[in-house]
C-alpha cells in the first residue's frame, strides 16, 4: 500500500504539529493506559491523517479530517468518530505550524 505521507512535500513535514488541550484530550488522552504505547500510536494516528489531508489539500490553510478512535475513559472497544480540524499558522511572519484542535474550537492560535 502506498503511504500518502510519503507524497506530503518534505517543507510541510518539517513544521512543528500543536495540538489544543482539548484535541489533546479527545484525540491522545486515554484514561489508565497499560503503557505509554497506547498514547503513542493514539498520537501518531492523529498526526498521520493530518499528514494524509495535508497530501489531499496542500494549499489549503484550513481543512477540516477526522479519525475514529477509542473514547478516552477507556471504557468501550467501540471506536467513535472525532471531528477535527487542521490550520496551517503563520507566526511570526514566515514561520509556520500545524495547530490541529476540535472542529467546534474557535481558533486561539500559540503566541
Amino acid at each position: 500500500m502506498n503511504n500518502p505521507i510519503n507524497h506530503v512535500p518534505s517543507d510541510l513535514l518539517k513544521l512543528p504539529v500543536v495540538l489544543t488541550p482539548r484535541a489533546w484530550q479527545e484525540a491522545v488522552h486515554i484514561e489508565n493506559p497499560q503503557d505509554v504505547t497506547v498514547i503513542s500510536k493514539r498520537l501518531g494516528d492523529v498526526v498521520l491523517e493530518a499528514y494524509r489531508e495535508l497530501h489531499l489539500q496542500p494549499d489549503s490553510d484550513l481543512i477540516h479530517f477526522g479519525l475514529y478512535r477509542l473514547l478516552p475513559d477507556g471504557n468501550s472497544s467501540d471506536r467513535v468518530w472525532l471531528d477535527l480540524k487542521l490550520d496551517r499558522i503563520e507566526s511570526p511572519p514566515g514561520v509556520f505550524y500545524l495547530y490541529i484542535s476540535l472542529k467546534e474550537e474557535m481558533h486561539t492560535s500559540c503566541p
